[in-house]
């Protein structure tokens, strides 16, 4: 058989910096969170010129769907650019303990096989 003219449609991987679980810190605001979600691009409605720059190097990066605490600690989900996220170096955070919490159980959920009947 003669495949030449057969295009075939490439699937592209998109590198991202932090995976799910993650504990992250936001590099402007310096709060903590947990990555719950990754998309290889921005994939909200089209944002306006105001909402995100010009720039479609941003746009086109991967984008986080990060849970972090209010000052009360109730959970706030959020939506952030790769651009506008850090590595947290401690593992652990005594004022945060629900993030930890979800970080772990995050964690745990995508090593732990699931058995399908």
């Amino acid at each position: 058989m003669i495949y030449q003219n057969l295009i075939y449609p490439e699937a592209f991987m998109i590198a991202s910096k932090f995976g799910i679980g993650q504990q992250v810190r936001h590099k402007l605001l310096g709060y903590l969170g947990v990555v719950i979600d990754v998309d290889p691009e921005y994939s909200l409605e089209k944002p306006s010129l105001e909402e995100i720059s010009a720039d479609d190097s941003l746009r086109t990066s991967p984008w986080y769907y990060v849970v972090m605490e209010d000052e009360d600690g109730k959970p706030v989900h959020t939506y952030l650019a790769e651009a506008q996220l850090g590595y947290e170096i401690f593992p652990v955070h005594p004022e945060q303990p629900k993030l930890d919490e979800l970080s772990a159980s995050i964690k745990k959920q995508l090593k732990t096989p699931r058995l399908r009947n």
